[in-house]
């Protein structure tokens, strides 16, 4: 049994690198907030060890959203006891 559709030619997906994606052109150092993958970079880790440090309290991410959100300010905070805590130990 043939169909009269399968004469129909498929259509064909453009690449993922053509989507119309927003892009935030606005650099990491100037936004308020980053999602997790900006607050790795930012922070010069991986996005694991940014969850590990979230779970451990260590940095706190803006409550009651679903995706994981982290200040500008927590990660600088962050970063600022992290360097404390270096010349203490040296």
């Amino acid at each position: 049994m043939s169909k009269a559709t399968d004469n129909k030619p498929k259509r064909t997906r453009r690449p993922s690198s053509e989507w119309n994606r927003r892009r935030n052109e606005v650099p990491l150092v100037e936004r308020g907030a980053f999602q997790l993958p900006e607050a790795a970079d930012y922070l010069g880790v991986s996005i694991t060890q940014v969850r590990r440090w979230i779970h451990r309290g260590l940095i706190k991410r803006i409550p009651g959203i679903r995706i994981i959100v982290i200040t500008k300010a927590e990660c600088d905070r962050f970063l600022r006891e992290q360097t404390d805590i270096g010349k203490i130990a040296a």
